[in-house]
Formats: structure tokens, C-alpha cells, sequence
């Protein structure tokens, strides 16, 4: 059995849209998406500036002396229009190498990966 619903994301394929479950909440129709990227949002930024506009890179994480920054997982879903939607993939902030990010990178390349095959 295909599994059309998630965390973040619903797939509505009877009427050939997603509906955006944690982020930017709503129905997006699959051929108005142009482009999808799983992506890292600093969690002093989401919700205060457009989505993913602040990103922690995988690979090169910079430490102060505060740590490691705390982000969400989301998928940066950009239109047609250029409008950007973001869906995170779940509400927990997280860090590197943790199981809370591999949980959520995994069910995000998921998604993508569904996406991309409706919009193709």
C-alpha cells in the first residue's frame, strides 16, 4: 500500500494537489510546482522571514561558543509563480547526526522523491 500521507504533507491525488500539513499550511496543485529541495531552516528564523532564506549548511556546521545551531527539516517547494512554500518536516528542532535529523531526512527525501514524480 502507497502511503500518501505524512507528518508535513498529504498527497490529495483525486484531485492532483498536496495539502501542506506543518509550514506554510494549504492545498498546492502539482502542476503549479516547479522545483523541490530538502533543505535545513535556522530556528531563529522560521516564521520570521520567507522560508529557507536562512539555512544551515550539512557538512560545514560552524560552532560558537553556544553550540551548534538548531534547525528544522523542510522541503522548500518553489512555484511556478516563484512564490516559495515551505513544508517542515515535523515540529522538532534538531542538529546534526542526531536521530531526530536522520528521521527527518529520510521521510523528507521520501516526499521529495514523491513529489517529484507527480509534478514530472
Amino acid at each position: 500500500m502507497k502511503q500518501n500521507r505524512f507528518k508535513c504533507i498529504e498527497f490529495d491525488d483525486d484531485n492532483n494537489r498536496i495539502n501542506i500539513l506543518i509550514g506554510d499550511k494549504g492545498f498546492v496543485n502539482y502542476k503549479d510546482i516547479e522545483k523541490v529541495s530538502l533543505l535545513n531552516e535556522d530556528a531563529k528564523f522560521r516564521g520570521k522571514t520567507q522560508p529557507f532564506v536562512h539555512q544551515v549548511l550539512g557538512g560545514t556546521t560552524f560552532y560558537t561558543i553556544f553550540g551548534e545551531p538548531s534547525f528544522y527539516v523542510g522541503l522548500k517547494i518553489v512555484l511556478k509563480d516563484h512564490i516559495i512554500k515551505a513544508a517542515y518536516i515535523s515540529d522538532r528542532t534538531t542538529r546534526f547526526n542526531t536521530d531526530i535529523y536522520k528521521e527527518d531526512v529520510k521521510e523528507g527525501n521520501l516526499i521529495k522523491r514523491k513529489i517529484e514524480k507527480r509534478i514530472s
